[in-house]
Protein backbone atom coordinates (compact mmCIF):
# COMPACT_ATOMS: atom_id res chain seq x y z
CA UNK A 1 0.00 0.00 0.00
CA UNK A 2 1.59 3.45 -1.10
CA UNK A 3 0.39 6.55 1.86
CA UNK A 4 0.45 9.98 0.93
CA UNK A 5 1.09 12.81 3.60
CA UNK A 6 0.18 16.47 3.15
CA UNK A 7 3.67 18.21 4.75
CA UNK A 8 5.31 21.35 4.98
CA UNK A 9 8.22 20.45 6.79
CA UNK A 10 8.46 16.67 6.34
CA UNK A 11 7.39 16.23 10.26
CA UNK A 12 3.79 17.02 10.80
CA UNK A 13 0.76 16.52 8.95
CA UNK A 14 0.22 19.96 6.87
CA UNK A 15 -2.96 21.94 8.29
CA UNK A 16 -4.42 22.22 4.19
CA UNK A 17 -3.94 19.62 1.78
CA UNK A 18 -3.99 22.27 -1.29
CA UNK A 19 -1.37 24.56 0.37
CA UNK A 20 1.03 22.02 1.80
CA UNK A 21 4.57 22.24 0.61
CA UNK A 22 4.71 18.88 -0.63
CA UNK A 23 3.57 14.86 -0.09
CA UNK A 24 5.84 12.58 1.60
CA UNK A 25 4.66 8.85 0.38
CA UNK A 26 5.46 5.81 1.93
CA UNK A 27 5.49 2.21 1.15
CA UNK A 28 3.78 0.19 3.55
CA UNK A 29 4.26 -3.95 3.48
CA UNK A 30 2.93 -5.75 6.35
CA UNK A 31 4.34 -4.34 9.37
CA UNK A 32 7.15 -2.15 7.38
CA UNK A 33 6.63 1.75 6.86
CA UNK A 34 9.19 2.81 4.73
CA UNK A 35 9.41 7.02 3.65
CA UNK A 36 10.09 6.55 -0.21
CA UNK A 37 9.69 10.00 -1.55
CA UNK A 38 8.96 13.48 -1.26
CA UNK A 39 6.73 15.12 -4.23
CA UNK A 40 6.82 18.97 -4.16
CA UNK A 41 3.15 20.55 -4.08
CA UNK A 42 3.34 22.15 -7.78
CA UNK A 43 -0.53 23.58 -7.80
CA UNK A 44 1.09 27.42 -7.82
CA UNK A 45 -2.84 28.05 -7.68
CA UNK A 46 -3.68 27.11 -4.20
CA UNK A 47 0.22 27.78 -2.82
CA UNK A 48 0.30 31.48 -4.10
CA UNK A 49 -3.74 32.75 -3.74
CA UNK A 50 -4.46 31.15 -0.44
CA UNK A 51 -2.36 32.89 2.07
CA UNK A 52 -5.18 35.11 3.18
CA UNK A 53 -6.79 32.18 5.15
CA UNK A 54 -10.28 32.66 3.25
CA UNK A 55 -10.71 29.67 1.18
CA UNK A 56 -13.87 30.73 -0.26
CA UNK A 57 -16.38 28.06 -1.73
CA UNK A 58 -14.60 25.65 -4.34
CA UNK A 59 -14.57 27.15 -7.43
CA UNK A 60 -12.39 29.70 -6.11
CA UNK A 61 -13.27 32.16 -8.89
CA UNK A 62 -12.54 35.16 -6.75
CA UNK A 63 -8.75 33.40 -6.55
CA UNK A 64 -8.35 31.86 -9.50
CA UNK A 65 -10.51 33.06 -12.13
CA UNK A 66 -12.83 30.67 -14.00
CA UNK A 67 -10.89 27.49 -14.23
CA UNK A 68 -9.98 25.61 -11.12
CA UNK A 69 -8.37 22.08 -11.30
CA UNK A 70 -6.93 19.57 -8.72
CA UNK A 71 -4.94 18.01 -11.55
CA UNK A 72 -1.36 18.19 -10.36
CA UNK A 73 -2.43 16.86 -7.35
CA UNK A 74 -3.86 14.08 -8.97
CA UNK A 75 -1.12 13.72 -10.90
CA UNK A 76 1.45 13.75 -8.67
CA UNK A 77 -0.64 11.17 -6.32
CA UNK A 78 -1.67 8.55 -8.53
CA UNK A 79 -0.12 6.09 -7.70
CA UNK A 80 -1.36 6.20 -4.00
CA UNK A 81 -3.96 4.49 -2.27
CA UNK A 82 -4.72 7.46 0.26
CA UNK A 83 -3.22 10.73 0.92
CA UNK A 84 -3.50 12.00 4.99
CA UNK A 85 -3.74 15.74 6.07
CA UNK A 86 -5.78 17.92 8.57
CA UNK A 87 -7.76 19.59 6.06
CA UNK A 88 -9.20 19.29 2.44
CA UNK A 89 -12.16 20.86 0.07
CA UNK A 90 -15.23 19.07 -0.89
CA UNK A 91 -13.98 19.07 -4.31
CA UNK A 92 -10.75 17.69 -3.48
CA UNK A 93 -12.35 14.72 -1.44
CA UNK A 94 -14.44 14.09 -4.67
CA UNK A 95 -11.21 14.52 -7.29
CA UNK A 96 -9.10 12.06 -5.03
CA UNK A 97 -12.08 9.07 -4.63
CA UNK A 98 -12.92 9.43 -8.24
CA UNK A 99 -9.51 8.45 -8.98
CA UNK A 100 -9.29 5.63 -6.46
CA UNK A 101 -7.38 7.60 -3.71
CA UNK A 102 -8.83 7.77 -0.34
CA UNK A 103 -8.83 11.03 1.35
CA UNK A 104 -7.91 10.63 5.34
CA UNK A 105 -8.49 13.63 7.43
CA UNK A 106 -7.27 13.70 10.97
CA UNK A 107 -7.09 16.09 13.87
CA UNK A 108 -5.07 13.32 15.61
CA UNK A 109 -1.67 15.14 16.88
CA UNK A 110 1.34 12.55 15.70
CA UNK A 111 4.19 13.27 13.33
CA UNK A 112 3.83 11.85 9.75
CA UNK A 113 5.57 8.49 9.97
CA UNK A 114 3.51 7.73 12.76
CA UNK A 115 0.32 8.08 11.08
CA UNK A 116 1.48 6.07 8.21
CA UNK A 117 1.71 3.27 10.99
CA UNK A 118 -1.37 3.86 12.51
CA UNK A 119 -3.63 4.41 9.43
CA UNK A 120 -2.06 1.06 8.03
CA UNK A 121 -3.05 -0.31 11.28
CA UNK A 122 -7.17 1.01 11.14
CA UNK A 123 -6.22 3.16 14.39
CA UNK A 124 -5.81 6.59 12.91
CA UNK A 125 -8.36 8.83 14.29
CA UNK A 126 -10.00 9.90 10.43
CA UNK A 127 -12.61 10.84 8.09
CA UNK A 128 -12.97 11.32 4.69
CA UNK A 129 -15.37 13.84 5.13
CA UNK A 130 -14.11 17.34 3.77
CA UNK A 131 -13.21 19.60 6.92
CA UNK A 132 -11.54 23.39 5.39
CA UNK A 133 -12.53 26.34 5.28
CA UNK A 134 -15.82 27.11 3.63
CA UNK A 135 -15.48 24.03 1.00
Amino acid sequence: MRIAVASDDGITIAGHFGRCAGFDIFEVTGNEVTKIENRPNTNSQHHLHHDEGDCGEHGHHEHHGAVHSHESFLSALHDCDAVICRGMGRRAVYDLSARGIKPVITGQDVQIDEAVRLYARGQLDSSSESQCCSH
